[in-house]
């Protein structure tokens, strides 16, 4: 963003705003998504986006929204403009059309650019239909512009602020100055909203159309031809849920106990993280500080995986252990120092830590340096809200394709990755290639399969340090869960929907301690309302389970929630409604009253001496929506 800022006491704001098909309309037909007849709408965080762009900006400043998108992404604009905003730019142009996260991000820092200089820009913190947020921290790095994502309260005192931003497992108050760049929570403020006479009433001439050329933008850096990733052949997933009914909750239990739900044989969950490479495939595998080289001397692939938390991690590099050995290569885990103790077991042959850094912006650029240097066959980060924000700034400043939120990684016959992501909530994956030479993806915590440690050393760390430090500061963090990995690790999980109100929690922690120790998790409607903590919600914008077994109690179903507990091995449902969508996404399903229903199965699970085995470090139950608060010091553990 070049040019001087604009006066402290008049604000322009750019907003980033997507029109996407109504989710609530979407179905299915014969594994196809169908959209006809499927109306368009403003995304749900792109709308507080624009409210707060309006309210900042006041009578003076100006609010400046912007999307791109085919013909009928005009009323977009309108209704933004009707709620306040004070013009539009519409990016419409075929060329356009085949646009990756990169290439969309391209075309909007350009248009931005051309109308600045801005002192804020705004946007959604994802998008409903692709959920990555990849989009925001992309054009933020291609306009120079420090970012931050989901911000929750924002507070202007001249050309410094203040903001909250929520995280995965709380909040942290961060700091800067203007220009930057922020993506908004949902909770952010009410969102801008205007019905269809509102919206036609708004001039033509308050909203301006580009085409790539007017952007100065070449067909190569744009659609399909300057997209890194390309989606192949999409598949239908089968829920291959065994769909059956129950009478009474004595023969739950025993349908439940017939499916393995109580079975204690964790030790054996899960294939064994592959052996790491022998020195005689592999050279100087246990070298930090040098390549590994095959016998040949051509240097060995490699797969790095940058991750933050525990969990994620252990994930990761035994997917990447694997990967690794179908490419004959190894792994390096790179971390904010000190590095973990353990990597060796995980998948690790090597180890990077990053040492002084407690910022995403930091972690990328140190990331970003070593990969440039080490060219990886593949980077691979935790799919945390941290973890997306650092994946987007290195592809943004590479150019190399990026796939958010993967749930599968495989390798084809030319040894190139595929990144399965979901896709129409789950119901679909779509394989994405890159053509980039290091091809990324983040991969979303709890969606791969648990493999248990293998025999290796650690691997001595090498430190690397960030080339400068970070253009916004965490101030204090703040963790409204206790412990926010539990949801990941556990053997048993009750995860509730609004069909079960507060006063009704403690007959839901005896169900939990009855089962051992069960984690809790909610459906989104319960986080909004406060009830139970965000760091414990499942679904397309909350957390994936793996658990041997879940119970949803008073969840209707819904896919942006079922997406999160399909890997669970045993699903059962509780709900009176015998039509909910939730008992076709279920091994067992009682239909009746919950409240008849929970005392029941927690009678029988203790007179039978049942239990779900607990996972590693899984505590006791405690009370549902409480979690202990933990303060850190600035940037001590910030996420």
């Amino acid at each position: 963003m070049d040019g001087a800022p604009t006066e402290e006491s008049v604000l322009r704001i750019a907003v980033l705003v997507k029109q996407i098909p109504a989710p609530a309309q979407l179905r299915m037909e014969d594994g196809r998504a169908v959209r006809t007849g499927v109306a368009l709408e403003v995304n749900a965080y792109c709308r507080r986006a624009n409210a707060k762009a309006v309210e900042l900006a006041g009578l003076d400043g100006e609010a400046v929204v912007f999307t791109m998108g085919p013909p009928a992404a005009e009323d977009a604009l309108r209704e933004m403009i009707a709620c306040g905003a004070h013009r539009g730019v519409h990016l419409c142009d075929p060329a356009f059309a085949g646009s990756d996260t990169l290439a969309t991000a391209r075309a909007l820092a350009a248009a931005v650019a051309a109308e600045g200089p801005f002192d804020l820009v705004l946007a959604g913190l994802n998008s409903l239909d692709a959920d990555t947020g990849q989009v925001p921290a992309e054009t933020a790095e291609l306009l120079g512009l420090p970012f931050e994502a989901g911000i929750h309260h924002f507070e202007l005192d001249g050309r410094d602020f203040t903001a909250r931003l929520e995280t995965d497992d709380g909040y942290r108050i961060v700091s800067g100055r203007l220009p930057a760049m922020l993506s908004t929570a949902e909770r952010l403020c009410d969102p801008s909203k205007a019905p269809p006479e509102q919206r036609e009433q708004v001039p033509a001439e308050r909203i301006r159309r580009v085409a790539a050329a007017d952007l100065g933008l070449r067909a190569d850096q744009v659609g399909a031809a300057g997209s890194p990733t390309r989606v192949g052949t999409v598949r239908h997933r089968s829920a291959a849920r065994l769909g059956l009914r129950a009478e009474t909750a004595a023969e739950a239990i025993d349908r439940l106990a017939e499916l393995g739900a109580f079975a204690d044989d964790a030790e054996g969950d899960g294939p064994a993280v592959a052996s790491p490479p022998t020195a005689s495939s592999v050279g100087g595998a246990s070298d930090t500080a040098s390549p590994a080289t095959n016998d040949d001397g051509s240097e060995a692939p490699q797969v790095w995986c940058f991750f933050t938390e525990a969990g994620a991690g252990a994930e990761l590099l035994g997917e990447a252990a694997e990967l690794a050995r179908r490419i004959s290569g190894t792994v390096t885990a790179v971390t904010p120092d000190p590095a973990p103790t353990g990597l060796g077991a995980l998948g690790a042959d090597r180890a990077l830590a990053i040492a002084g850094a407690a910022e995403p912006e930091e972690w990328a650029s140190a990331l970003d340096a070593a990969a440039d240097h080490a060219r990886p066959w593949a980077l691979l980060v935790e799919g945390t809200r941290t973890g997306r924000v650092v994946a987007s700034i290195i592809a943004a400043r590479r150019g190399w394709g990026l796939t958010g939120d993967a749930i599968g990684l495989e390798v084809d016959a030319d040894q190139r990755l595929v990144a399965w992501k979901p896709a129409f909530g789950g119901q679909l994956e779509a394989p994405i290639h890159s053509d980039s030479p290091v091809q990324m993806a983040t991969v979303r915590p709890g969606v791969l399969a648990r493999r248990q440690p293998r025999s290796a050393p650690d691997p001595r760390p090498a430190v690397i340090e960030p080339p400068a430090p970070a253009r916004l500061r965490t101030e204090s963090a703040t963790r409204s869960d206790a412990d926010p990995g539990e949801l990941r690790r556990a053997r048993a999980v009750v995860a509730v929907g609004v069909g079960v109100e507060p006063d009704g929690y403690p007959v839901i922690d005896e169900l939990r301690a009855a089962l051992g120790g069960a984690a809790i998790g909610a459906t989104r409607r319960v986080t909004d309302r406060g009830w139970v903590p965000r760091s414990r919600q499942i679904g397309v914008t909350g957390h994936s389970v793996a658990p041997r077994l879940l119970i949803a109690v008073g969840s209707s179903g819904r896919f942006n929630h079922t997406v999160g507990i399909r890997n669970a091995g045993v699903l059962m449902a509780i709900n009176s409604d015998p039509g909910a969508e939730i008992f076709d996404q279920v091994d067992v399903g009682l239909i009746g009253e919950w409240q008849q229903f929970v005392p029941e199965l927690t009678a029988e699970l203790a007179a039978r001496g049942l239990a779900a085995p607990e996972a590693p470090g899984q505590a006791a139950a405690g009370p549902t929506g409480e979690g202990k608060v933990m303060e850190t010091a600035a940037g001590a553990g910030a996420r």
